[in-house]
């Protein structure tokens, strides 16, 4: 009874909070590159017939940039294994639905994830006849998985984390949370805490295991070969200077490392987290005696560098290029603002690494390589003096680099286990699967 108040509730509010954010999702939607019609996507209306859509997919849901390519990764590895199985990939920000397409997976249909409204949902679910639907770390639709319940479709949430800040949210919710996560057929967690986190809040450890963390899986994969247009960018902009990396910064943290990397001699390259933010990182940085370079603005680069140069990466899905050609990495989101981001671009990179004291979304890592001296942390006011240690010492630099490297052999494997998990769940026979999704009706197969 409880359950069925609580999805009467979320229908009656979840339509109105859709109304009054409308505007302010076109705005952002617009800013970042999105098309009109992607609205009508979101709608579960489509330009093709449904007659030229792939059927019996593998339904992968990835929220934003970071998680796409979490997908794109894991996708590569289910395609090595079923070459000829159909992947849709839906996704919720006009950033990741570019990244995406931009990657031109082969069999692999990218679209706008539909609003979790029940006739939207079912729209889609009918359109593409999914096998299995793969959720990509920890966003779960009571409506979308209300629905794959009942036409039989196995849920599987692949490498789930839950930070310590979001399991208080979650425990406060914990009756809405213990209903949502019922709903799926296994959860593959990142590590042993995370196990802990999740049942907490109310998951059934029955249906948990650990698998490790795709985004940590970089073992054994080469770094990616440097760009050489990326390359001849900085050589001719930094004049042979050391080259520091503000990856995924937030508000204020540009100008603060630009500020230390000048400080020591060296060259600041920034990759803001939100490019939209571009105007407001210029004339901070400007108003400080900078002379930034936007990549976007950019026609062709000035013949001599000018005084105080830096350069802002400000498009998207780039990160990995730029991060190979660095000589240190430092973390945005961990000096100005709370949480922190992915340190683990740069450490696949083998490129040294500086964390502040924020890093809690990512703080099982983070102990982990600090208990293996594999990176360095400070406070805002430390960065300088942090960069010239690591700049004054390549070599010692290079080896914390290689042991942050090594210490992630706990999630080596962690791709190839999370497809193993997947395959478990599939149907033998799809058109079985496909005959319940036509007529809207409950099967038992893989049933949450």
């Amino acid at each position: 009874m409880m359950q069925f108040l609580l999805i009467i509730l979320y229908n009656i509010v979840y339509p109105l909070f859709l109304l009054a954010s409308l505007p302010g999702f076109c705005i952002k939607m617009r800013r970042r590159g999105g098309a009109w019609g992607d609205i009508w996507e979101r709608l579960g209306f489509f330009s093709s017939p449904p007659q030229h859509e792939p059927r019996h997919v593998i339904y992968v849901h990835a929220v934003s940039v970071g998680e796409v390519f979490i997908a794109l990764k894991w996708i590569r590895d289910w395609q090595t294994r079923h070459p000829n199985s159909a992947v849709l990939l839906a996704t919720s920000t006009a950033t990741g639905l570019q990244v995406a397409r931009a990657a031109k997976m082969p069999n692999t249909r990218v679209i706008y994830s539909p609003v979790d409204l029940g006739w939207v949902v079912g729209r889609v679910l009918r359109r593409f006849m999914p096998q299995i639907v793969v959720l990509i770390e920890a966003e779960l639709w009571p409506n979308h998985a209300r629905l794959c319940r009942r036409m039989g479709i196995p849920m599987v949430m692949l490498n789930a984390r839950l930070s310590p800040r979001s399991e208080r949210r979650y425990a406060a919710l914990r009756s809405v949370t213990r209903m949502l996560f019922s709903y799926l057929s296994a959860l593959a967690a990142q590590n042993e805490n995370d196990v802990a986190r999740f049942v907490g809040i109310g998951v059934n450890r029955t249906i948990i295991s650990v698998t490790g963390s795709i985004k940590f899986d970089v073992l054994g994969a080469a770094p990616s070969a440097p760009r050489s247009d990326f390359a001849d960018i900085l050589r001719r902009l930094s004049g042979g200077k050391p080259i520091v990396l503000a990856c995924s910064t937030h508000a204020g943290e540009e100008l603060l490392i630009a500020s230390a990397a000048r400080a020591v001699g060296a060259f600041p390259l920034i990759v803001p987290r939100h490019m939209e933010r571009r105007a407001e990182i210029v004339h901070s940085l400007s108003a400080a005696g900078f002379t930034p370079i936007l990549r976007s603005a950019t026609v062709s680069l000035p013949a001599v560098p000018p005084d105080n140069v830096c350069y802002i990466a400000d498009t998207t899905g780039e990160l990995r290029d730029w991060t190979v050609l660095a000589d240190v990495a430092v973390i945005g989101k961990s000096f100005l603002a709370d949480g922190g981001q992915n340190p683990v671009e740069a450490i696949a990179a083998h490129v040294p690494v500086v964390v502040g004291p924020n890093m809690s979304n990512f703080s099982d890592l983070v102990n982990l390589l600090l208990g293996k001296g594999s990176i360095l942390t400070c406070p805002a006011q430390g960065i300088a003096t942090t960069l010239k240690r690591i700049l004054d010492d390549p070599q010692a630099a290079a080896h914390r680099a290689k042991l942050a490297y090594e210490a992630l052999q706990l999630h080596s494997g962690a791709t190839a286990r999370s497809s193993q998990l997947v395959e478990s769940f599939l149907s033998p026979e799809p058109a079985a699967r496909a005959n319940a999704l036509e007529e809207g009706e409950p099967t038992e197969k893989g049933s949450c």
